[in-house]
């Protein structure tokens, strides 16, 4: 569909302006609309905040309406905006409609999509986190991703030895002990380039490791902070999660009462089954994935130690399983498990195995 700015003037003195912004790193498309009519159609080069806020000076009197995707831009634009007293949201592009069979893409007609739903009141938003709230998330993150960064220079470690024929005399508990560490720093792999190749190898884990440690002691001083320290606790009366995973849980949740019911939050985690309709015929299929993989994948890591030390989690395990394969039964437990941390934050209750029904359904 062609987008066509109204040469007239339009008198939208007292009325909503509706403006939708396609961010990238070195432009904004931006559209303003009243009443479905096109008021303001420009891009900004090199887009700043005081930039943005001169084209704005024109909707002085107007009640102004903000949207922009959530993505690599982060949320400075919402927390400025917000600041000064104008409304914004933010929206997840995977949730924004789509017209059947539309494939043209252009940065004006994304900026000219996104006001137009904002006026139709067709857009959901994420929940934005505060700038604190923001800060402590990414120490969770960075700390983890330091961890994923090590484990794959210690499979790349392996790899280099298992390729040139270099068998490793630990058994597994011993490996990447104090011991195989020392082992390796005296493996001499008989090529000087291997050697060299090894080492840089050994001396990124080691400073991997050195990082991996201070994070770990940021984020538990961080969990013993007034913010955190109950729902911790809370969290740690759950077999399989410590202090790490419940933070990772805690960060990225925040306000467990912004999710109105269960089914809110497992479809946060991306925890929902896909659903196929057709007719009369109905399919569920996989999850969706959609959502906080980050939290989805600390608490099915959870699920599988809660599986050996909790009997009701185990049958249900074993029941489902025995039907649907494990897979499906980890991802069951896994939307229980998620389903009971919102009741317990939200009463302020423990996880007690030993009490015959423990949690009532949750809403």
């Amino acid at each position: 569909m062609a987008i066509k700015v109204k040469r007239s003037k339009i008198n939208f003195k007292g009325k909503m302006v509706n403006i939708g912004i396609d961010m990238h790193k070195k432009s904004w498309r931006i559209t303003a609309l009243v009443e479905g009519d096109i008021v303001m159609a420009v891009t900004l080069a090199r887009p700043n905040y005081d930039s943005f806020k001169k084209l704005l000076v024109q909707f002085l009197g107007n009640y102004v309406r903000i949207v922009y995707e959530a993505g690599p831009g982060g949320f400075d634009l919402y927390d400025r905006l917000t600041d000064d007293g104008v409304e914004c949201i933010v929206t997840p592009p995977s949730l924004i409609p789509t017209a059947s069979g539309s494939k043209v893409k252009t940065d004006k007609k994304d900026s000219y999509k996104l006001a137009r739903l904002l006026e139709s009141n067709m857009l959901k938003e994420v929940w934005v986190l505060s700038p604190e709230e923001r800060a402590h998330r990414q120490l969770a993150r960075t700390r983890r991703q330091i961890v994923n960064h090590r484990s794959d220079v210690m499979r790349q470690i392996k790899s280099l030895l298992l390729f040139h024929g270099i068998q490793i005399p630990f058994p597994g508990k011993q490996q990447w002990s104090g011991l195989f560490i020392a082992w390796l720093k005296e493996l001499d792999l008989g090529d000087e380039y291997l050697n060299k190749s090894l080492e840089a190898l050994i001396k990124l884990f080691d400073y991997l490791s050195i990082e991996k440690k201070s994070l770990t002691h940021e984020v538990i001083k961080l969990a013993r902070e007034e913010k955190y320290a109950s729902r911790v606790k809370l969290l740690k009366s759950i077999p399989g999660i410590g202090a790490l995973s419940a933070m990772e849980i805690l960060v990225e949740l925040q306000d467990i009462a912004r999710f109105k019911t269960a089914d809110e939050l497992a479809a946060y985690l991306g925890l929902t089954p896909s659903q196929h309709s057709s007719g009369e015929h109905t399919r569920m299929g996989h999850i969706t994935h959609a959502g906080n993989d980050r939290v989805r994948t600390t608490l099915v890591e959870s699920s599988w130690i809660l599986i050996g030390k909790d009997p009701e989690i185990k049958k249900k395990y074993d029941n489902i399983k025995y039907r649907s394969g494990g897979k499906r039964a980890i991802i069951a437990v896994t939307r229980t498990l998620s389903a009971r941390i919102r009741r317990m934050l939200l009463d302020q209750i423990p996880y007690k195995i030993d009490l015959k029904k423990p949690f009532k359904k949750a809403a």
